[in-house]
């Protein structure tokens, strides 16, 4: 954890923006990437899996979810990432190569908030 007096900063995510959404509540915004990290981790997995199902609306509402969850917490490009991964879902066009980008997206973002908070 970095000392409150240091600025946070991880790589894909705009922590300023986080902060400001969060009142500047740092520890809380710490605790929500953590959260974050640990619970969206398996989400593609999980959008693939429905989508094997033939759940489609399932796997849009994964999709949905981690946009929004990314996007309040300041991580602007995973959420853009997540956004054409529940367009091409609802499309059915370019889902594979979607979620290979909303993976990779999301592994790097993941690494980066360990390597800064770790548990």
């Amino acid at each position: 954890m970095c000392p409150d007096d240091e600025p946070l900063r991880i790589a894909g995510i705009d922590t300023d923006a986080g902060l400001k959404r969060l009142g500047g509540k740092r520890e809380r915004y710490e605790s929500l990437l953590r959260k974050f990290a640990a619970r969206q981790a398996c989400t593609v997995n999980a959008i693939r899996a429905s989508l094997s199902g033939g759940d489609i609306a399932a796997a849009e509402r994964n999709a949905h979810s981690l946009r929004g969850s990314a996007a309040t917490l300041g991580a602007n490009i995973l959420a853009g990432e997540a956004a054409k991964a529940e367009a091409a879902i609802k499309s059915g066009r370019d889902v594979d190569e979607a979620l290979s980008s909303l993976s990779q997206s999301l592994d790097a973002l993941i690494a980066g908030i360990h390597a800064v908070l770790p548990e």
